[in-house]
Parts: C-alpha cells; structure tokens; sequence
C-alpha cells in the first residue's frame, strides 16, 4: 500500500490531530451483535468461577479420572473457558476502540483519556471498595475445604493501605478481592497509549496492523527472556503482549464496513467454527487472540448468527457485560460464605449466577452507565 494511503481513504494526506469532523459520515451500522459477543463472553467468566467452587474445577488437589480429565477438555470447555473470554475482551476493545479512527471520526486525546477513565476505571473503583467491603464483613464466617480455588485465592487478605493503594494505581498486583479485574489494569494501560497504537493502522491500512502485533508480541517475548515474568518485569511484558491483542481488533476495523456487506454462502459459520476451535485446542496466547479475531470476523459478515445475536436479550446481556464481570465474583463469594452450612453447593452455586446477573444490572444502571454519562458530559459529547 502507498505511503499515506490509510484505512479511510476519503482523508488522504491529513493530519489526524487537525482534521474538522463537524459533519462526520454515519456508520453503516453499530454492529450491535458485538454487543453480544462480549456478553457472552462475560457470561463464560460467570460460568468459570461458578464452576470453581467444585474441587473438580477449582484447582489442584483433586482426583481427577480419565473420563473427567477428557470431560474438561471436551469442546464444552469452552463454556466455562474465562482465558478465552478476555482475549475476546482485548480484541473486541481493539475494534471498538479503533472505528471512529478508521471511519474519520477521532476525538481528541484528552476526551478519549476521560472517556475511558469514566467507563473502566469508576466502576472498578467501586466494585473493589465493596469487595473490599464485604471481605471485611463476611472473613469471620469463611467456610473452609470448599475447593482450592476458593480456599487460597479468595478473600484471603485482610484490607490494607497497601492493598487499597495498589487498586487504585492499577499496579496489577494479584489480589484476593476481586481476582477478575486482573484484565483491566492491562486495559486501561492499553486504553491510554492506544491513539498511538491506532494512529500507524489508520496512516497505512491493515496491513500495518500485523506488522505491529507481531512486534508487540515478540517485545514482550524480549522482556520475559532478559528480564522475567514475574513482578514489574512480568506485568510490562503482559501489557505489552495484549497490546497486541488490540491492535489485531483495530486491524479488523479496517475492513468492517466491508466485511459487513460480504455475501458469501456457508463463510460465517465456517468461521465461526474455525474461531472456536482455535481457543478450545491451545493456551497459546497468540492463537487465542486470533481465534477471537475469527469470532468478530464470523458476525461481522451478514448472516443468521448476525441476526440472531442482535436479538434484544442477547444484546441486553452485553449492555452488562462489564458490570457482569465486575461484580460476579462478589455474589458468588458472598453466597458461600453466608450459605455453604445452610444449603448445598449446587443450590448455592445456581443462585449465585441467577443473582449475579439481578446485580450486574443493578450495578449497571446505578454506577456504569452514570459513569458513562459523567464521561460523556465531562468531554460535551
């Protein structure tokens, strides 16, 4: 591709910090089955931590026989798999993140950084003061042997001001309060250098992209090679490896207009099908997030599944994805403590997910989506 020929052909030779968008073009469309998608996603993570609090899922230490070991690597994994999920996460935020950009609709940095800081930092915030809450209240009826799982990796530390320090700089340190925010440090690390990282993609088109995502990926190889895994060290190089994962979302962006108006038969649920297999067979991160890639890709493309994720339920679930993902964890923790000697697991368990989503709309409507709006108001959008 020719020097400065970008994804948005149309804004050729201009600068992207002094273009005029007073009168942006429309999209052809939100693809609100994405919408869903990431609801699903969330929905995995829900399931994978209900799961947990079973020895056969929740870690070492468990006898495991060979029918069960098969039966946790079946195809139903992908159920419960919550490391797929968020790479479906990182990617589909690359996406997202990337269209105003590539349909000549940027904002500028300062509202881009605001915007983000409301979306995913407020509510974080505020999903772990009540974990930390509700830690604090519910340690002295803590069950024990429920599973490994629970009993090492959950509300196991007391509230200090080291704790609460690290939360609220996002240092990434493992936590027991609320174990699934892990993914957002990486998050809003990425979010707040990722006009950079979307700026060569939109200069010089989707092939850029790959270029970067593999040198994305191969600097954090670098970083754990020479300087290790664990520690500061360690969380860099996580960083920098998903930083990869939204730049290959972004390049994705590029063809989305089109890719949504591709007619041909039998192409979505093939890939589709493709996209699965590949975060069912590996661990590998890089296989996961180009499996993600070919979920995104398989509902772009017109067809039933499009059709059907933009469903109003499905759509509703993604409206709560992240509320869902923030306060999950605290509804299943809560209800083993207050429950495990009252009634059994399963029940406990089965409850908890059915509640869990009651909360995360709950939580959606009274803290995510004002937060949203502060967001909005914050930049005049």
């Amino acid at each position: 591709m020719a020097e400065g020929v970008g994804c948005a052909d149309a804004f050729h030779g201009k600068d992207l910090t002094s273009m005029s968008f007073s009168n942006p073009p429309r999209p052809a469309n939100r693809f609100i089955a994405l919408d869903s998608l990431r609801g699903f996603a969330a929905l995995a993570v829900v399931i994978n931590h209900s799961l947990n609090l079973f020895p056969l899922f929740g870690g070492p230490g468990a006898s495991v026989s060979p029918e069960e070991a098969a039966f946790l690597r079946s195809p139903l994994a992908l159920l419960w798999d919550g490391r797929g999920a968020v790479a479906v996460f990182f990617v589909l935020s690359g996406f997202v993140l990337a269209l105003p950009w590539i349909r000549g609709q940027p904002i500028g940095y300062a509202a881009f950084a605001v915007r983000r800081v409301c979306r995913i930092y407020l509510p974080y915030v505020v999903a772990i003061a009540l974990a930390m809450a509700l830690s604090t209240a519910l340690a002295p009826l803590r069950p024990s042997n429920v599973s490994v799982w629970f009993d090492r990796g959950n509300w196991t530390d007391p509230v200090s001001g080291a704790a609460i320090l690290s939360h609220l700089l996002m240092l990434g340190d493992y936590n027991t309060f609320d174990n699934a925010v892990w993914s957002l440090d990486h998050e809003m690390r990425i979010s707040l250098v990722f006009p950079l990282l979307v700026w060569p993609i939109w200069r010089f088109g989707g092939w850029s992209a790959a270029v970067l995502a593999v040198g994305l990926y191969g600097g954090a190889g670098v970083i754990t090679h020479f300087l290790g895994w664990r520690g500061v060290s360690g969380e860099v190089a996580a960083t920098v490896r998903y930083a990869a994962f939204f730049v290959l979302g972004a390049g994705l962006a590029c063809y989305a207009d089109k890719l949504s108006a591709l007619r041909v038969p039998f192409l979505a649920p093939v890939t589709l099908v493709a996209g699965l297999l590949l975060l069912w067979v590996t661990r590998e991160p890089a296989v996961m997030a180009a499996g993600s890639a070919l979920l995104i890709l398989a509902i772009l493309l017109p067809s039933g599944i499009r059709g059907a994720l933009s469903r109003p339920w499905p759509v509703a679930l993604g409206r709560i994805s992240y509320s869902l993902y923030l306060i999950h964890l605290l509804v299943i923790l809560s209800s083993v403590h207050l429950l495990y000697e009252i009634l059994p697991l399963p029940v406990i368990a089965g409850g908890a997910f059915v509640v869990s989503l009651l909360a995360a709309w709950l939580f959606h409507r009274w803290v995510e989506a004002p937060s949203n709006r502060l967001g909005r108001r914050l930049t005049g959008a």
